[in-house]
């Protein structure tokens, strides 16, 4: 049981080391595709499959692939904040379609982890 909570407090570290970085790095003004390509990287630790593939899912498809995965709620919640900084890279590129696309998946990876919605 301790290895899989440090396994599982390394994942949430290396999450939160990329959106740091992605996050500084947007608000320097870099590149969006230098911002994006770290916030690959938060996705990558937490779900463990290429970053591209994800983030083609539907909302309700990462929902459902979250819940068989049963991954721990800090590592959804470090995705959804993955998801939503896309989401405002995105908009500052004038990608109105793809941050809403991004925010629509941040809701549902929200959603999956929330207590209401067990059954």
């Amino acid at each position: 049981m301790q290895y899989q909570n440090d396994y599982v407090l390394r994942l949430i570290e290396q999450a939160g080391a990329a959106l740091r970085l992605a996050s500084r790095r947007f608000a320097e003004g870099a590149s969006a595709d230098e911002s994006l390509t770290a916030t690959d990287e938060a996705i990558r630790a937490v779900v463990d499959v290429d970053p591209a593939l994800f983030l083609r899912m539907s909302p309700a498809s990462m929902a459902s692939l979250l819940e068989i995965s049963n991954l721990d709620d800090r590592l959804v919640t470090k995705l959804a904040e993955a998801l939503q900084l896309q989401a405002d890279i995105l908009q500052s590129e004038a990608d109105i379609v793809g941050a809403g696309v991004r925010r629509e998946q941040a809701a549902a990876v929200l959603e999956s982890i929330d207590p209401a919605r067990a059954n």
